[in-house]
């Protein structure tokens, strides 16, 4: 049927156009193109590091106020839960028997004086009339017992006096230092002394101290450390103690390490560490637990590369990262990773500035295959700051590295070399 329809040269043309036009649509086809991914270029920046502990607060000086004599309490002079300044007065106890007790030794002490005028002038007479014979020596001597006598009952009568005079002032309860008043635990009427329950108390909360424990483990690395950075020739590392409130803003004013306990209590396997505040505004409160964050500044060491968190990724052998060559050829690598910064994430080991980060695109990347890295627009480093040391130091500092003078430490029996005395007190602080 197609022999007469169509020529056999005409069906031999048709034949090799179509195996030619199917051979022309394979060698036409593309080689797909790598996957486009995102890169950024790493950074370092600072990196300081931080530790947490749970503290708590503790007032500078707290006063037990007690009565220092007996009697009824006829008025309370404060608001409680209110500032009291030094010298205000509290309480009032019935003044009116130690009134009385005073004018009867006043009254004493007339009557002995009297006495002593008295045996004064005899004892003067006597000794006219003993040189002319008129009286005997034994009875001078009794004369000048007398007078002698007379002397010493004055003083005991004036002592009784300065006595009474005290207790009427004990009457007058006033407060001893500046600071916070609680709750009073008499009432007007009350009878209270010297053995009852304190009447109230007072703290001094500005500045404030917070106790926090510090884990043994921790002091060994931090020795180690520390005299690594001696032996390197390296300046110590700087400490800034601050409060990390409920809501994660820090609390205003920095602290102080004023204490670090010389052994570890074997029940908690902790040392006892306290750091000083000022509280001037009162934000701090007696009893109340804080957060207390300590940040470590190692100088160029703490110069590190970041990352964003939302490149890392994790799988049975650890967190890793994918990283675009020269070649643009996307190679996998396992990082040592660090502290966090907000959204970029520190690494310890594995990553070097400059390097190409891929950080969008992952699920079209494969390790060892070629990719078309584009640079990102986002810009995770934005905001970053460099944060500046605390100029200053502990108090402890002083007493662990031996700067009290010479003279002083013989004098207090230490004169012996201090085999402790570079060690730096606040090394204690900086670990879990």
């Amino acid at each position: 049927m197609l022999k007469a329809l169509f020529p056999t040269p005409v069906i031999a043309a048709l034949i090799l156009l179509c195996v030619s036009a199917c051979g022309d649509k394979g060698e036409d086809t593309p080689a797909p193109k790598p996957p486009p991914v995102e890169v950024l270029a790493v950074r370092a920046h600072q990196v300081v590091p931080r530790y947490e502990y749970v503290g708590r607060v503790e007032a500078t000086d707290e006063f037990k106020v007690r009565p220092r004599v007996e009697g009824y309490i006829e008025s309370r002079n404060f608001i409680e839960g209110q500032m009291v300044q030094q010298g205000e007065l509290l309480y009032v106890i019935d003044p009116r028997p130690f009134v009385v007790a005073l004018e009867n030794q006043r009254a004493n002490l007339t009557q002995a004086q009297s006495a002593l005028v008295i045996a004064e002038r005899n004892f003067r007479r006597g000794r006219e009339l003993v040189r002319t014979g008129a009286i005997s020596k034994v009875q001078m001597d009794e004369l000048t017992g007398n007078y002698e006598a007379a002397q010493s009952q004055v003083e005991a009568m004036q002592a009784n006096v300065d006595a009474a005079e005290l207790n009427l002032s004990f009457t007058q309860i006033r407060a001893p230092l500046t600071g916070i008043i609680g709750r009073s635990q008499f009432t007007d009427g009350s009878l209270v002394g010297p053995n009852s329950d304190p009447l109230t108390s007072i703290v001094r909360m500005d500045p404030i101290f917070v106790n926090f424990e510090v884990p043994e483990h921790r002091l060994f690395v931090v020795q180690e450390e520390a005299e690594r950075r001696r032996q390197q020739g390296l300046a110590p590392e700087r400490r800034e103690v601050r409060i990390k409130q409920p809501n994660g803003v820090l609390y205003p004013h920095p602290g102080v390490i004023v204490f670090v306990d010389n052994q570890i209590d074997p029940t908690t396997g902790s040392a006892l560490v306290r750091a000083r505040f000022p509280n001037p505004e009162q934000l701090l409160v007696q009893g109340q637990f804080v957060r207390v964050e300590i940040s470590v500044f190692s100088g160029k060491e703490s110069i590190k590369p970041l990352i964003p968190q939302a490149a890392v990724q994790e799988d049975m052998q650890g967190r890793f990262v994918y990283v675009v060559d020269d070649n643009n050829i996307a190679h996998k690598r396992y990082l040592e990773l660090g502290q966090r910064e907000g959204e970029l994430w520190a690494v310890d080991k594995g990553m070097k500035p400059g390097e190409r980060l891929i950080v969008n695109g992952l699920q079209r990347v494969n390790a060892g295959e070629a990719v078309t890295p584009q640079n990102t627009a986002l810009n995770p480093y934005k905001g970053l700051k460099t944060i500046t040391p605390p100029q200053t130091t502990s108090p402890v500092m002083q007493l662990r590295e031996g700067d009290v003078p010479e003279k002083e430490r013989a004098r207090s029996g230490a004169a012996d070399t201090d085999p402790t005395r570079d060690r730096e007190p606040d090394a204690y602080l900086d670990g879990k």
